[in-house]
């Protein structure tokens, strides 16, 4: 077959946009409560529980590979308890849902994060990228009843990392083969500030410059497939994409 001409050949534009935002649960312990059980609660008598849903992509092109989410709760006193436990999980009461395992023996704020992927609390990824509403019940007891006290409990998640390893598995996929032009919005929802990294082939990098909240944009990069990377400098914060377009060109 004879190679096309390029008079025979017709440039083809297209736009991607993918808003997965910052879900957030906000304080769900609006007083001070005290926990009662000194064994692990069912999902059924769980202190706290909020629904969030995380939109997926609508363009099959581009997909989720990463989803993080931060945890903060406030211990007001322990009392004459040592310990603190918590367990978040999502929709089911099994520990494949198990999204944090928490020991405690201090007062005080205490924060976590954590990243779900393909290798990573794999069925847990799996269900919050399918962007549908899921529950998460916090369950919480102590080594001693009616001791220690919380007053704040609150979640977020999106599509993003807690990982200070820039290097890591993307949190964003892109399927296309020419050029594009991109511009994204991304946040840390912490203390720290985050890069996002876009990876070409496994190995080129093009990286955008640190930020606590930063709109970036890159134009006529050619690219056979593409990896969002993103990544922070404290291990307890969530940085993750709020919004991106994504202009795809490419000949026909």
């Amino acid at each position: 077959m004879a190679d096309k001409e390029h008079s025979d050949m017709k440039e083809k534009i297209e736009t991607i946009a993918y808003s997965p935002g910052l879900q957030d649960t906000a304080d769900l312990e609006t007083g001070t409560h005290t926990i009662v059980p000194t064994t692990r609660p069912v999902i059924g008598s769980a202190q706290h529980s909020a629904s969030l849903t995380l939109p997926k992509p609508g363009d099959a092109r581009l997909a989720v590979k990463r989803i993080a989410s931060r945890l903060n709760v406030n211990i007001a006193g322990l009392g004459t308890a040592t310990h603190v436990y918590l367990s978040v999980r999502v929709d089911a009461d099994d520990t494949d849902h198990e999204l944090f395992a928490e020991d405690w023996t201090s007062a005080g704020a205490k924060l976590d994060a954590v990243d779900t992927h393909s290798a990573n609390k794999a069925a847990l990824f799996n269900l919050l990228k399918d962007g549908a509403a899921h529950t998460f019940y916090f369950l919480f007891w102590a080594d001693a009843a009616s001791q220690a006290t919380i007053d704040v409990v609150q979640l977020w998640e999106g599509v993003g990392s807690c990982s200070t390893n820039g290097n890591q598995l993307g949190c964003l996929q892109l399927t296309h083969s020419g050029y594009i032009s991109d511009m994204e919005l991304f946040v840390t929802q912490g203390t720290g500030t985050t890069t996002l990294r876009r990876q070409h082939d496994n190995y080129n990098y093009f990286t955008t410059d640190s930020s606590v909240y930063s709109r970036r944009s890159i134009s006529n990069l050619l690219i056979n497939n593409l990896d969002y990377n993103i990544a922070g400098t404290v291990a307890t914060d969530l940085n993750y994409i709020n919004n991106i377009i994504i202009n795809l060109r490419s000949e026909q």
